[in-house]
């Protein structure tokens, strides 16, 4: 995994790594049980730039 954190403000680095490790500590606490806190999504479309988003390869085939 890589966040990209060229060219964004130390805010940006801030609150999308401190959600992912959120995440990712959730997960390892409990791989069967894990679910997504809604508020994580809510934190990272606060600080993403654009808001189009896309499920791209989750639902096409790969090339």
């Amino acid at each position: 995994m890589k966040i990209e954190g060229r060219q964004r403000s130390p805010a940006y680095v801030e609150q999308v790594t401190k959600t992912w490790r959120a995440a990712i500590d959730r997960y390892k606490a409990n791989p069967e049980g894990y679910s997504v806190e809604p508020a994580w999504n809510a934190c990272l479309g606060n600080v993403s730039e654009g808001k189009q988003t896309t499920l791209g390869a989750y639902h096409r085939k790969w090339q």
